[in-house]
């Protein structure tokens, strides 16, 4: 069973959010999104795992299925061949991060035999090439040996589907059958998923999604490169840098949505920072900057994954409001803060002075 949790997809965050990932890799358009919503129709969901591997905050998960927990199996394991028949959901749910990651720490082959007579492959196989491609790019900066490719089509006999593993002769079994059916029926009647208040309050909550702490530990153990070279950012899906030009006036909301706190502020809201490892590219600083002050810079440098640094992307003198002593970004004229002079003109305009 697909499942979201509201607190971290950005549509929740802004209905100016242009995110739609899920709904672009999904072969059997099982999940729709709408502004400010996701719905998700569990009867046409085969469980290929696309949506998980590609939504940038990891809002997105499947019953049973724990993607973190079987890159520490697999690496556990001898075998370095992964395969949709044999121990892994379509390869699509395999995102950039974990194939850098993975990488780094062993050899990795892809099994893509099975992918030519698969009914989903017309969404799944491009993404898993795109996939694949940008971890070899990255791997390559880095100076690292890539993932690999081949036709193997592994199977491992009578595999049994991932909902068959429960247990149904314990009582606990049977409770978590029971649980998970009903969970089911009620996704059904309404493929809509709510934000509610307790969602609403866990967004403020900034996270930073499992397959990014992987990468970070990966990284730490890895040698450096000989010299850090530049990627262009064009070419990478799941990290940027950033740059903001003089048409910014400070209005905040981009690092106050920031799901990753990647744009972030000091306590007078003097400075605009950013740390690139933290960005997830999920594009909703863009999205959401009326004033399109958000720029994506062309390249991006590899000593941010070795030697990561918070910058300033902006500076802005600050005074108090001369009125409700509040700070404000000050750009000369009247000593009052955007809502006191709202209000004055209002006030203005309702006595007849304007």
């Amino acid at each position: 069973m697909i499942k979201l949790n509201p607190s971290r997809c950005v549509r929740y965050f802004s209905k100016f959010s242009e995110c739609d990932r899920c709904e672009s890799i999904c072969p059997t358009e099982a999940v729709a999104v709408q502004s400010g919503a996701v719905s998700f129709y569990q009867d046409r969901c085969v469980e290929c795992g696309g949506c998980v591997g590609v939504c940038p905050t990891e809002a997105i998960e499947l019953s049973g299925f724990d993607p973190l927990e079987f890159i520490f199996s697999f690496l556990k394991e001898e075998k370095e061949t992964i395969s949709c028949k044999d121990n892994f959901l379509c390869l699509a749910g395999l995102n950039v991060e974990y194939l850098v990651a993975l990488r780094v720490a062993k050899r990795v082959v892809l099994d893509v035999g099975h992918c030519a007579e698969c009914d989903i492959a017309h969404r799944c196989l491009p993404q898993i090439e795109s996939n694949v491609a940008e971890a070899n790019y990255i791997l390559e900066a880095m100076e690292q040996e890539g993932v690999e490719v081949a036709k193997l089509s592994l199977s491992q006999e009578e595999m049994p589907k991932r909902r068959d593993f429960f247990n149904i002769f314990t009582l606990k079994g049977a409770a978590r059958i029971k649980g998970e059916f009903e969970e089911e029926i009620k996704s059904l009647e309404d493929p809509t998923i709510a934000l509610d208040a307790a969602a609403a309050q866990a967004i403020r909550n900034k996270e930073i999604p499992n397959k990014r702490k992987f990468l970070f530990t990966i990284l730490k153990k890895m040698d450096r490169p000989e010299a850090y070279r530049y990627l262009e950012n064009e070419h990478l899906s799941f990290t940027s840098d950033k740059e903001i030009d003089d048409s910014c006036d400070n209005c905040s909301i981009c690092y106050r949505i920031c799901p990753t706190e990647a744009l972030s502020s000091d306590q007078k809201q003097s400075k605009i920072y950013f740390d690139p490892l933290l960005c997830v590219r999920c594009h909703l600083c863009h999205d959401v900057c009326e004033k399109d002050s958000i720029k994506l810079s062309k390249y991006f440098d590899t000593k941010e994954f070795f030697e990561p640094k918070q910058k300033i992307l902006a500076q802005f003198k600050v005074i108090r409001c001369e009125d409700c002593g509040a700070w404000f970004s000050y750009f000369g004229g009247e000593r009052l803060c955007p809502r006191c002079a709202a209000e004055e003109d209002a006030a203005r305009e309702l006595w007849g002075l304007k």
